[in-house]
């Protein structure tokens, strides 16, 4: 017998599509609880944010189920005429990793988000001293795709 269920599963899936930023986790909160609440007797959100479970509230033994539920996000700062998004980070986010990496980017009104990656200045591009870069927080951006602005949005 299998400990991942059909349903278990579909939760997993749910949660780790789901778009959760630090400081806008609630939706993963919710869909977190919604899973967890048959097998807990009370659950609570503190001051802070933080959802969590209790089993065996208000006696000697208990247990609390929680876990970490932002991630790593960053917040669209300008899209410039050539369709490319420059970003800030949201949190702790490291920006060396980020050039390749695949991102969701949701815009204000859509659905759905567009799908872009990371990118920064392509080595065949930079010359001289320009070419011993490494990725700041100043010339990483995200590529959608988009030939200019408009189509971005």
């Amino acid at each position: 017998m299998s400990i991942i269920t059909p349903k278990s599963e579909d939760f997993l899936r749910k949660y780790l599509n789901n778009a959760s930023p630090t400081g806008f986790e609630s939706s993963g909160q919710k869909i977190w609880l919604d899973y967890l609440k048959p097998y807990i007797d009370d659950w609570k959100i503190d001051n802070y944010g933080t959802a969590y479970g209790i089993i065996n509230p208000g006696k000697d033994y208990r247990v609390v189920i929680e876990g970490h539920a932002d991630e790593i996000s960053w917040f669209v700062h300008y899209i410039s005429d050539d369709g490319f998004i420059n970003v800030i980070r949201n949190g702790g986010s490291d920006h060396l990793i980020a050039p390749s990496m695949r991102v969701n980017v949701w815009i204000r009104g859509k659905e759905e988000p567009i799908r872009g990656v990371f990118g920064w200045p392509a080595i065949h591009v930079r010359r001289g001293e320009e070419a011993k870069l490494a990725p700041r927080l100043d010339n990483i951006f995200i590529d959608v795709g988009a030939k200019d602005k408009d189509e971005v949005l």
